[in-house]
């Protein structure tokens, strides 16, 4: 008799601590394409536990990106990464695209390139949540980095070097050409995916440092572009009507270059750029030449020194190129080098960062925008720096310093990772708003 009561007791104890037995807390994970909030939702905590949320991806090269968020559940006993500012990680505030943009190398990885390798079509993530150091759920995420359907093809005709990048569907669609920066070469083809399937049949030309091409950004023809802006709207691909172009930095001043030469040009988006015409790599030479002529340079009496960018680099600190890339130019300086822009009835979109630590484009870009006049939108970024027009959300934990020589010499590109995250996503948004409502 004793021993059936002292079962029925230990029974019964058990059936009480099964009662009281939390569940495992349960991750939903959701989103859409790369441009889309990415929804995180954490359920079954108890109110004010911590959680920590990660995300984590590799790279083309094997790189492996992470990133975090630790969070106190709310009332509920949940964690909306959308609703909830984290209490710690890599970054701050309520954001559904802070674990894409934030995520970074592991301590001591060397950051030879300061962009993920990622020449698919899609992300492949890993998102998890750990309490107290133990993972208790994770999912895995596809994010697409651009409409399906998209297709690609590389260009080497008429003497155009570059891609072209083609949304679904038979079209005709809008054309946009695709300029890159100094760094030469075919321009940023994630870019150019993205853009196409937002609607667009986007080239992106290459203009030096490729076979067929000028090696360097020196004398480079205006003709080349004028030809490119011709040779995109007679494709049977691209609708009747003007063309976009959108560059960055001296990409971005090179789209003004066109904008104010090629009557075929409809809509201007110049990202980090200069209404200035800068020199080339060689002293004293143009970067750009006019039926067979140098467009007027930027010539400054009184240039910055290059001592200071060279201290901070051999010190193992980002050099600032401002310091000899023209922000001791005069007014008169600057405006004897203006690009003619006002010849152009396009529309205009200028987009500078506050930050710009590789050369002033606020100011640069105020000599195009005094010449336009209501005809341009002049858009400051807060906080951002040079690196601002990209895939949005892709990580930026590395924009703000970029390495010229791999672990010896880095250019400061200034800003901090979350504002030119924030800039990436924005400007972006807005060049395409541009092209759908000007061509």
């Amino acid at each position: 008799m004793r021993r059936a009561i002292g079962l029925l007791a230990a029974a019964l104890l058990l059936t009480g601590c099964a009662g009281t037995a939390r569940a495992a807390p349960a991750l939903d994970v959701g989103g859409g394409a790369i441009d889309e909030p990415l929804a995180v939702v954490v359920s079954g905590l108890a109110p004010g536990e911590r959680a920590s949320v990660w995300a984590r991806m590799t790279d083309d090269r094997g790189r492996l990106w992470t990133s975090w968020a630790t969070f106190a559940a709310d009332r509920g006993g949940r964690v909306d990464i959308a609703e909830h500012a984290p209490v710690g990680g890599s970054y701050a505030g309520a954001d559904p695209a802070g674990l894409l943009w934030s995520m970074r190398l592991p301590s001591g990885e060397p950051v030879s390139e300061p962009r993920a390798a990622l020449s698919g079509s899609e992300i492949q993530l890993t998102i998890g949540v750990d309490i107290g150091g133990r993972t208790v759920a994770q999912e895995p995420v596809v994010v697409p980095l651009h409409a399906p359907g998209v297709r690609s093809m590389p260009i080497a005709e008429g003497g155009l070097v570059g891609d072209l990048h083609l949304p679904p569907g038979p079209g005709p669609h809008p054309g946009v050409i695709l300029l890159g920066g100094s760094e030469g070469g075919r321009p940023n083809p994630k870019l150019g995916r993205f853009l196409a399937g937002k609607g667009f049949a986007v080239l992106g030309l290459a203009y030096f440092g490729l076979p067929g091409l000028p090696p360097a950004l020196d004398r480079i023809p205006v003709e080349y572009g004028t030809h490119a802006v011709d040779w995109l709207r007679a494709r049977p691909e691209v609708s009747d009507g003007r063309v976009g172009v959108v560059g960055l930095s001296r990409g971005g001043e090179f789209a003004l270059v066109l904008g104010a030469f090629s009557p075929g040009v409809g809509a201007v988006a110049s990202i980090v750029g200069s209404g200035a015409v800068f020199p080339g790599m060689a002293p004293q030479a143009s970067s750009w030449t006019h039926a067979g002529a140098d467009l007027p340079p930027l010539v400054i009496a009184s240039p910055g020194s290059p001592v200071g960018f060279l201290a901070e680099a051999a010190r193992g600190r980002p050099g600032q190129f401002v310091d000899t890339q023209g922000t001791t130019a005069t007014r008169e300086e600057l405006d004897r080098a203006a690009i003619p822009v006002e010849r152009s009835d396009a529309a205009f979109l200028l987009v500078s960062a506050e930050r710009d630590a590789m050369w002033p484009s606020q100011r640069l870009l105020d000599v195009a925008a005094r010449r336009l006049g209501d005809r341009a939108e002049h858009v400051v970024q807060p906080g951002a720096g040079h690196f601002i027009l990209d895939v949005p959300n892709l990580p930026t934990s590395y924009t703000s310093a970029v390495p010229l020589v791999p672990e010896v010499f880095w250019a400061a590109g200034g800003g901090a990772p979350q504002a030119n995250a924030a800039a990436t996503a924005d400007t972006v948004r807005r060049v395409v708003e541009l092209f759908r409502e000007e061509l």
